[in-house]
Parts: C-alpha cells; structure tokens; sequence
C-alpha cells in the first residue's frame, strides 16, 4: 500500500508491483503537479493493480466489452461535468502496461504515468466518447506530461 495524503490530496495505491518500488517519488510528484496544473480543489482516489482475468471480468462487467483492458476508471457518482475536484477509483492491468511499453518501447513508468493522468482526467470529468472531447482531452494529457518530461505518447 502507497498513501499519498496532504491537505485535500488522497491518493492511495494497492498492490504496487515490485517494480515501480523505486519509482514512488515521481509518482508521488507527478500526482501534486497535477492537481496543481488542473487547479484540482480535492482529490480523493484509490488505484488498485490488478490480474489480465480481474480486469477483463470487470471490463465486461461495466462495459460489456469482454476482454482485458489497460486501464478502467469509474469517477465519483456525483460527475456530471468538468470538475474542481478529482474522486473515483482506477483499475490498472499491469501485464498490459508491461507489455505495450514493450511494444511501444516505452519506459513502463512514463506509460504508467500516461495512463494514471488519462485516468485522472476522466475523474475529473473528461472524456473521448465524441471527437471534440478526445481532441480536448489528448490536448490537455500531451501539454501535462510535456510539463513532466514525457514526451508525446499518441505519436
């Protein structure tokens, strides 16, 4: 278990992998400068790591899409716009982030942290179901990371 906890910032992390042990400072930042970016007033989330089985079950479950996934994120009930503040939960597979950084010759951390501010933002109430709405919200994803030093990851 990570907690990342001051003032309206919570964020907790459930079975990190051994592999991103040496790695918490950069999330840890990564994750202020965010809400500090997004001029986020709250920020309440858990993130768990989860097996390719668990998040395909819950894929299916919740999207009726039956097959594993990178990345799952249920915002808070209340959402219903863009908001000041970032609650909900995200559900990351971590043999499919392992396995596009490979693919895609990605540090796993930067694609970890692509995926966790993808995440975020859909907490935060952006989404891509339209195509104004995913050019808005890459737009927003490219211009944070290059603020982190990770470069444009659509490319």
């Amino acid at each position: 278990l990570m907690i990342i906890s001051k003032n309206n910032l919570k964020f907790e992390i459930f079975n990190l992998p051994i592999k991103f042990n040496n790695n918490k400072k950069a999330i840890t930042q990564a994750i202020e400068l965010f809400t500090a970016f997004f001029d986020i007033d709250k920020l309440n989330v858990e993130l768990s790591f989860c097996s390719l089985e668990d998040i395909q079950k819950i894929n299916y479950k919740f999207r009726k899409i039956n097959k594993p996934t990178n990345v799952l994120s249920f915002p808070s009930e209340e959402l219903d716009q863009i908001d000041k503040n970032c609650e909900g939960e995200i559900l990351i597979c971590n043999d499919l982030l392992l396995e596009e950084s490979l693919a895609q010759n990605k540090n796993h951390i930067d694609h970890f942290l692509h995926l966790l501010i993808h995440s975020l933002l859909h907490l935060k109430g952006y989404g891509h179901d339209n195509e104004n709405d995913a050019i808005l919200m890459e737009e927003k994803e490219i211009e944070f990371l290059s603020q982190i030093g990770i470069s444009n990851p659509y490319k």
